[in-house]
């Protein structure tokens, strides 16, 4: 006897019950999908212990004669595909024909179904792929599949599922998904007799998310919508003050099919760049519409993941479609009492908001005001001061008459020829201005404004005009400091060769680095920022960041990188005394930013309490 053999058609559908069928979730997504396609307008779903003792599946669809329903549960018996020229032309979520024969494989399986034209349905039970049962009786119009004792025949299986209610989490969050791409099917889910979702089907994506996170997420989603050369997209993205620890709420559907795409998440999280914090990841609720030719869905066993033909196309859609959008509707940060029931937002303390304002064009240095002088400050860095004050900074205590008058400067700079644009930046009503002049822990700045106060992280907010004037302005602009002394640096051969490669990309920094013998570099000149700072050590710092930079494809990134580790580290620090003039002229360089509400790394520069909040605390309202 031959050592090949062909194996009998029980093992061959536990093999393909353990690609399909992984835990009770893979169970609820494959039967539930088969409800979609069969036309279903409500769908419950009851489990038990997590899934493990009880799935039940029940749709009003258009249910199955009694031949289907026996053809049904063998392997690569479908009704969603022909030929496999239709593998090019998919419209179901399911096709494979697998996903019965395997549940049914590994559990107590029954099918009871009918359609609203035959006078009774049929009745199908099955215990470890064997059938027991086949009869017809009574039945409502659509179908119902019990699955019970999961795994019962694989007890290695059965061993590595999680606890119930880690499973039962799983099932919720497959349902919401398929629910969210489908609002127009009112879908229930119960464990243990207890609801844990529902939704109406009234065909409103907007209501379906409310109904599935709550409120408060919901309102912090804004809606999208683009079409162009035969892609569809629409959907919505959350604001940055909901992001997220991970990326399981970056939610992609592809021709109503929900996937996970590195693809698409990739291009939303550019969209997001500077806008959150290392390690928060978007809101993100997308449908995209192709022609399903240019669309591969068959490349996953339980068609979780996709390809595209088109790629790059589908990334420079997605990318634009939400950046141009952010810049557009993003508003400032508020103020979420500790006691209010946000408990979606629980996690969500690194608040952010962004805004693209038209800011205008200063002709000055960025680093100093063209009448002042930082030399008595006592902060001894470049300080962003308000360019068209006539005032001079120094190191003793404002009188309260030279404080008023720097406050009413203040105010008719925001409203001179030169920013007169300020009153339209989203999110600030600039019609009431006052800045503190003290600042809280010589860190946080307050500003009242009309609709509530403002407090301003005076690092994040320094970071962030220092960026944007690095990034608007070029070497030759921000100028060159030659040093008297050159100094020289010694690398590792990494090190070296990473900045040979760069030579161009300092020099646009406003750098002049030569290389020496061996593995040696000489400084010849800084940028201007960089004076009275270890500019040997930020070099070094930056040749590192290099190294590290395998992911990044353009130089554009890896100098956008540079200048915010540029601007992090020239920037006011937190606990610096900086004195109410110099807190004046970085309000108003801030509100000039095209994004004045998040630092480059994404923190928040400024948040806001308003005065609703402030006459809750005080029992007004």
């Amino acid at each position: 006897m031959g050592k090949v053999h062909r194996l009998d058609d029980n093992t061959i559908n536990k093999i393909a019950a353990g690609e399909i069928v992984e835990r009770p979730a893979s169970v609820v997504k494959e039967l539930v999908e088969n409800s979609i396609d069969a036309g279903a307008s409500i769908i419950e779903i009851e489990i038990k212990n997590g899934g493990r003792q009880l799935i039940k599946v029940t749709d009003n669809g258009c249910g199955m004669e009694h031949e289907d329903a026996i053809l049904a549960i063998e392997r690569h018996a479908t009704s969603k595909i022909y030929a496999s020229d239709d593998l090019l032309n998919l419209r179901s979520l399911g096709f494979r024909g697998e996903a019965l024969p395997s549940i049914a494989s590994v559990s107590n399986f029954s099918l009871l179904t009918k359609t609203k034209a035959a006078d009774c349905g049929t009745l199908i039970e099955i215990k470890g792929g064997i059938v027991k049962k086949v009869k017809q009786t009574g039945s409502p119009d659509g179908t119902t599949i019990t699955v019970q004792d999961l795994f019962f025949n694989t007890p290695a299986r059965l061993k590595y599922l999680k606890s119930i209610p880690t499973e039962a989490g799983n099932i919720s969050e497959i349902v919401a998904r398929i629910a969210l791409g489908y609002p127009e099917i009112s879908f229930r889910l119960q464990h243990q007799e207890y609801e844990m979702l529902f939704t109406s089907g009234n065909n409103n994506i907007y209501d379906t998310i409310t109904a599935i996170f709550g409120k408060d997420f919901a309102k912090e989603m804004v809606a999208i919508k683009y079409e162009a050369d035969g892609l569809k997209i629409h959907g919505y993205y959350g604001k940055p003050a909901i992001a997220r620890t991970n990326r399981k709420y970056e939610i992609f559907y592809v021709n109503r099919r929900f996937v996970y795409s590195r693809l698409l998440s990739s291009a939303v999280e550019k969209a997001y760049h500077t806008l959150l914090p290392i390690a928060r990841y978007p809101f993100v609720i997308l449908f995209l519409e192709i022609d399903p030719g240019l669309v591969d869905v068959n490349v996953h066993p339980a068609k979780f993941e996709v390809k595209f033909v088109d790629e790059s196309s589908i990334y420079k859609a997605v990318y634009h479609t939400i950046h141009s959008s952010l810049k557009e509707n993003s508003l400032l940060a508020n103020w979420i009492s500790p006691e209010d029931s946000y408990q979606q937002l629980q996690n969500s303390n690194d608040m952010v908001k962004t805004q693209s304002g038209s800011g205008s064009p200063i002709a000055n240095n960025p680093f100093s005001g063209s009448n002042s002088s930082l030399s008595n400050t006592a902060v001894q860095r470049p300080v962003y001061s308000r360019d068209n004050l006539n005032i001079k900074y120094d190191s003793f205590e404002h009188t309260k008459e030279e404080v008023a008058s720097v406050q009413e400067a203040a105010r008719s700079a925001i409203y001179d020829k030169e920013t007169s644009d300020l009153g339209t930046v989203k999110g600030l009503d600039l019609s009431n201005i006052y800045i503190f002049p003290k600042t809280i822990k010589n860190t946080y700045i307050l500003v009242q404004d009309g609709k509530g106060l403002l407090f301003i992280d005076q690092h994040a907010a320094h970071e962030r005009i220092i960026y944007e004037r690095l990034f608007q302005y070029s070497n030759e602009t921000l100028g060159t400091q030659s040093l008297l002394i050159p100094e020289t640096v010694t690398l590792s051969y990494a090190q070296f060769k990473a900045i040979v490669e760069r030579l161009k990309l300092f020099n646009d920094l406003g750098f002049e680095l030569e290389t020496f013998g061996g593995n040696t570099l000489i400084i010849r000149g800084i940028p201007v920022v960089l004076i009275d700072m270890d500019y040997k050590q930020i070099v070094l710092d930056l040749i590192e960041e290099y190294l590290n930079f395998k992911t990044f494809k353009s130089p554009a990134e890896i100098k956008e990188s540079f200048i915010i580790t540029m601007a992090c580290r020239t920037a006011i620090k937190a606990g610096d005394k900086i004195s109410p003039i110099e807190i004046e002229g970085l309000i108003k360089d801030l509100f000039k930013c095209d994004n004045p509400y998040t630092c480059p790394h994404g923190r928040p520069t400024i948040f806001r309490m308003n005065y609703e909040e402030l006459e809750k605390k005080f029992l007004r309202r």
